[in-house]
């Protein structure tokens, strides 16, 4: 065992007991490392380094760009925090950069609403969350297709991010798709009021969800068609509820959201993706130059600990995180809790 595998133990007893590990007066440190995280959740990603007394970067940016950099340069990346598994998989699994990753934690898609038209939208906002929770369909059809009627209206400035760099530019095309199915029985019929939208000059398109913020803050953007409910909540962002078969945020509706699927060029190359429950995840990929320093922080992420922060930043850990994938692969000392009481195998 080398010396920060010899830490990584120690720090596992730190992070399930809950104690706090010094060697000698001074706290261990650790030679810093990079990591690299989806933009919404770079802020959650830095502190946990923090907290796990790792010395590390974390450099934010959509998803999908986030893993064509990792693509780029492996070896230069001990931790990859991702808001979609199809990333992972599509992405990096076919360079064989990395055969597996973490589930830590699930959301949902919401669409963010200015303050100026907050007390527009409000009631029916509320009749559709009362709908969704008695599970009546026919109502929740209703009052949805009332509100994307007054966002897609053609009055009302929209906001997006570019599929191709963010998954929450396609989740937004994809809620979309799903809405229309619910809806209509028509996968196009919502998105077609989007292109419109886009021919008129009022739809926003930015490389990360996050730019989104403070556009709506000023009303510039009046609506944000899909954001994360973790970050509507952390930033303080009013939002509407939508019905869990369209939010990507339920895994009872898996197959139906697989109905929905959206196109984007990555590396020159076209990938299409399919709708599915929403899961943020990390891998580390293989070539990485310090795996253990990575596995550390994985460790402190799935910890006690660890899932209190994610609720502290309106994230909702799962409560048991799920691996995926090609476990011989995993670094110790993740590696060691495979498929136990503290990791379960998929």
């Amino acid at each position: 065992m080398n010396r920060y595998e010899g830490i990584a133990v120690i720090l596992l007893i730190v992070l399930f007991s809950g104690i706090s590990y010094y060697e000698g007066n001074t706290q261990v440190s650790r030679p810093q490392f990079n990591t690299i995280a989806a933009s919404l959740y770079a802020p959650f990603l830095k502190t946990a380094i923090s907290d796990a007394g790792i010395s590390g970067s974390v450099t934010a940016m959509g998803s999908v760009a986030a893993a064509q950099r990792v693509v780029l340069s492996p070896d230069q990346y001990s931790f990859f925090l991702s808001i979609d598994p199809a990333v992972i998989q599509d992405l990096l699994y076919p360079r064989n950069i990395s055969s597996w990753y973490v589930a830590v934690a699930g959301d949902q898609m919401v669409i963010g609403v200015s303050p100026r038209y907050s007390a527009t939208v409000s009631s029916l906002n509320q009749s559709l969350y009362q709908a969704e929770i008695n599970n009546n369909t026919a109502l929740e059809e209703k009052y949805l297709s009332e509100l994307l009627s007054t966002i897609l209206s053609g009055k009302a400035t929209v906001g997006t991010s570019n599929p191709n760099t963010d998954p929450e530019g396609y989740r937004a095309l994809m809620m979309l798709q799903l809405s229309g199915l619910m809806i209509y029985n028509n996968i196009t019929h919502y998105t077609s009021e989007l292109s419109y939208i886009n021919s008129t000059g009022k739809l926003y398109e930015v490389t990360s969800g996050s730019a989104l913020f403070a556009y709506l803050e000023s009303g510039t953007v009046d609506f944000d068609i899909a954001i994360y409910r973790s970050a509507a909540i952390e930033q303080h962002i009013p939002y509407i509820i939508l019905p869990s078969m369209i939010n990507l945020g339920d895994s009872n509706y898996s197959s139906f959201y697989q109905r929905s699927s959206v196109t984007i060029v990555s590396d020159g190359q076209s990938v299409t993706l399919k709708g599915a429950p929403i899961y943020l995840c990390f891998t580390i990929p293989d070539s990485s130059s310090d795996a253990t320093q990575g596995a550390v922080l994985a460790l402190y992420i799935i910890s006690p600990q660890g899932k209190l922060l994610m609720k502290s930043y309106g994230i909702t850990p799962l409560e048991m995180p799920l691996i995926f994938g090609n476990v011989s692969s995993v670094p110790a000392p993740l590696s060691y809790y495979v498929n136990s009481t503290v990791l379960d195998l998929k």
